[in-house]
């Protein structure tokens, strides 16, 4: 779900993610595919050595970036485990092949004879869990894996997570975003990316409708600058929520702001609250203002940032620099652009649900467990994670990785306001039991319903239904 996630990479956990690199120019339909390609659930793209596909010469390749692990409280294999393992796997969706190579370059470099072996196939994370479980099933099992957030419950239970310690991590690495990884009370992946959801709006649109898009705060505000813009005279749709992997999101995330969790502390679903009232009869409400796109990761950036028939639309962090970036570069073209964090509701507060993923090491064998670690830390070097922020705007969970970032903020000062949510950033929803991989499908199906006219309160009621018997 949000495991960016999509995109899940969308940020649902399997959303799919890419990027434009900087100030690169080319022709119409390359571009499209290549921006839209960077959007809402940011598709899991490749990392391929060579682009046959011109979307693909779009596709950011992460800047070279050495892993310098440094040799703190047992983050390096010893010497025995170092010389006896020859063979590490890693399991990750192919937006993180690019970094994974750093990781592998790392490794077998500092551990002649060691081979790295990546599989970084997968389009998202219910994909990803499928492919390592039959890979364990043909005598390969992954040493390292990239863990979803809200599928923490199928790594630990089922892959076998290892708990894993903070004091393997440098001191530089942000230990707020710790929380993200833990199931049960034990960090079982060390978070890597983490995203919020987010809004982007058309600046010249809200202003001849005279939106004043500090109102953007609220859900209630965003419905009073839809109206405005509907009757401003404009030929454009007030508001756009893209729906394929994000209605569960947008749920969720409105629901925290109240501080009611769509999950309860035992685990359970709490989807009939008052909170998750208020958030269904918003979503019910903006899917009157016309249709809502059904495919984040084409139509809704397609519809916002090329076709301009969209007003206001949802967006994840890590897609946020390539759509600036793109729509920067159209000059005349193009448009003013604002961006905002995903509204409250009313009386609420800043509680995002986090998207994104973290690693986790799911080797049983001392030794493997070692090398494993070190793999995890490689990846999480300062330069790695900076190389993949530059790539695909994520928050970057390491001091030093920030520091490096200095200029890529300084290109799009837009993400700043984010930092003030890092403290309030909230779990994703880790749904338990043999079927809690599927409560994302089975939920977001409601939220659609939901957003296309079905009766708010009675969908939830159903959706409770469906949760319940879904982790049972």
């Amino acid at each position: 779900m949000l495991s960016d996630a999509p995109p899940a990479c969308p940020d649902r956990a399997s959303a799919r993610r890419r990027g434009l690199p900087a100030r690169r120019r080319a022709p119409l339909a390359a571009a499209v595919t290549g921006f839209v390609a960077a959007g809402l659930l940011a598709a899991c793209g490749g990392g391929s050595d060579s682009a046959t596909d011109p979307a693909e010469s779009l596709r950011p390749t992460a800047r070279p970036a050495t892993a310098t692990v440094d040799d703190v409280n047992g983050a390096k294999a010893s010497p025995e485990c170092a010389s006896a393992v020859k063979t590490l796997r890693m399991a990750a969706v192919g937006s993180l092949n690019d970094a994974s190579k750093s990781g592998k370059a790392y490794m077998e470099k500092a551990h002649p004879g060691l081979t790295v072996e990546l599989t970084a196939t997968a389009s998202g994370y219910p994909e990803l869990v499928q492919q390592i479980s039959a890979d364990h099933a043909a005598g390969r099992p992954a040493d390292v894996a990239v863990a979803g957030f809200d599928l923490l419950p199928t790594f630990a239970d089922d892959l076998g997570a290892q708990t894993l310690s903070p004091r393997l991590l440098r001191a530089s690495y942000d230990q707020r975003f710790l929380p993200l990884g833990e199931y049960q009370g034990k960090l079982v992946a060390i978070p890597q990316q983490v995203s919020v959801l987010a809004l982007v709006y058309n600046l010249d649109v809200l202003e001849r409708a005279g939106v004043d898009p500090r109102s953007l705060t609220t859900t209630t505000g965003v419905l009073a600058a839809a109206e405005r813009v509907k009757g401003s005279g404009q030929s454009i749709q007030p508001i756009d929520l893209p729906t394929s992997g994000f209605g569960q999101w947008y749920l969720s995330t409105l629901a925290s702001s109240k501080g009611t969790p769509v999950q309860k502390a035992d685990g359970q679903p709490d989807l009939t609250s008052p909170a998750a009232r208020e958030a269904a009869a918003f979503l019910s409400k903006v899917g009157t203002y016309g249709p809502q796109s059904s495919d984040a990761t084409t139509e809704g950036l397609l519809r916002f940032g090329i076709r301009k028939e969209t007003a206001i639309s949802a967006v994840t962090l890590p897609s946020v620099a390539a759509g600036l970036r793109y729509i920067h570069d159209q000059g005349a073209q193009g448009f003013r652009v604002g961006v905002a964090p995903f509204p409250t509701l009313p009386g609420g507060s800043p509680h995002p649900v986090a998207g994104g993923n973290g690693l986790a090491v799911l080797s049983t064998d001392r030794c493997q467990q070692e090398m494993a670690t070190e793999l995890v830390v490689a990846l999480l070097s300062p330069e790695v994670l900076a190389a993949g922020t530059e790539a695909f705007s994520f928050y970057p969970v390491d001091s030093e990785a920030r520091n490096q970032l200095a200029a890529f903020y300084r290109e799009f000062p837009e993400l700043t306001q984010f930092d003030a949510l890092i403290p309030e950033i909230t779990q994703a929803p880790t749904w338990g039991g043999e079927r809690g991989g599927e409560v994302h499908d089975a939920l977001n199906e409601e939220v659609v319903a939901i957003i296309g006219g079905a009766d708010p309160n009675a969908t939830l009621a159903e959706a409770q239904r469906k949760v319940a018997g879904l982790i049972s």
